[in-house]
């Protein structure tokens, strides 16, 4: 009868410590997994928490008005009033308030967009004196609130007998704005100068390098300008509420802010509204999440 020797029993038998390394991987995955599913739970609740309103929103744009204001709060209407957006759109007359808003913001955007590029290529391609002290006063601009300088303009903008017309809000397009010159000219800064050169060889002139082998490069920063300027001349409702005073004149925000009826309560008609207006800024910013994600690091070239 064969005996195994004690050392080879100690060698076969695992370790103490072995075991002890193989419950704490154990408890340490397990420990994972539950933060991992309370992370989960807890951005659940704050994503619920946060869209809340907007489902608020929802539910009371299709409520009539003793639904509206029931207590508690009836958060799935029966019936449900499809009517409240008919009436937005044919009786208090928001699409044409729609219309006069996107063509202001369609000419925002390609007004905005050339002349803050045109502006931009001269500070990041061209040396001149006082070009980096005009580049700062540009920068300091941006911290002037709209408010100081609304009166002095709307003085300016009556003597021209321009009030109630749309040219107060498209002229100063034409000047491109501060923050997208800045955001152009840091794109155009990471651009080789390789291009301008070999350009300026086979003799382009500085418009036409800017428009056949800049711009085509910045497809990019052009996005995220174009979406930013068109997000802000649609909620710009100072502009509008100064200059406008016709209501055939009036834009998607002024139409809000004047949302009324002097014989009933409007309140699921304005939610109706409100939603309405939501809806093109939240298409155009999913279709440029791409871009603007990309757009965002420009500021931090150079």
């Amino acid at each position: 009868m064969s005996t195994i020797p004690n050392t080879q029993r100690i060698a076969s038998a695992p370790p103490a410590t072995q075991t002890s390394n193989n419950l704490q991987q154990r408890r340490g995955k397990q420990l994972i997994r539950i933060s991992v599913i309370w992370t989960y739970v807890v951005l659940g609740i704050i994503s619920l928490l946060i869209l809340l309103p907007f489902l608020w929103l929802v539910s009371s744009s299709l409520k009539n008005e003793f639904q509206y204001y029931a207590i508690p709060i009836q958060w799935i209407p029966n019936p449900v009033m499809w009517s409240n957006y008919v009436d937005v759109f044919f009786q208090y007359n928001f699409a044409h308030y729609i219309f006069n808003s996107i063509w202001l913001a369609a000419f925002a955007v390609v007004a905005t967009t050339f002349s803050s590029a045109i502006v931009a290529y001269g500070f990041a391609r061209f040396h001149f004196p006082g070009r980096t002290a005009l580049f700062i006063v540009l920068l300091a601009t941006m911290m002037i609130p709209q408010q100081m300088y609304t009166i002095p303009l709307y003085i300016i903008f009556r003597n021209l007998g321009w009030v109630d017309t749309y040219l107060p809000i498209i002229v100063p397009q034409l000047f491109g704005s501060a923050f997208n010159i800045f955001l152009f000219r840091q794109f155009f800064i990471s651009l080789p100068k390789e291009i301008d050169e070999a350009a300026r060889i086979d003799g382009c002139g500085s418009f036409r390098i800017l428009w056949n082998m800049i711009l085509p490069q910045s497809r990019p920063v052009i996005v995220v300008v174009a979406i930013f300027t068109f997000l802000n001349s649609w909620r710009d409702t100072l502009g509008p509420l100064i200059y406008l005073s016709s209501d055939s004149n009036r834009t998607v925000p002024l139409g809000l802010l004047f949302f009324s009826n002097p014989f009933k309560s409007v309140d699921p008609q304005l939610m109706a509204a409100t939603l309405v207006a939501l809806v093109v800024p939240v298409i155009l910013y999913a279709l440029g999440q791409r871009y603007i994600d990309s757009g965002v690091a420009i500021a931090d070239v150079k």
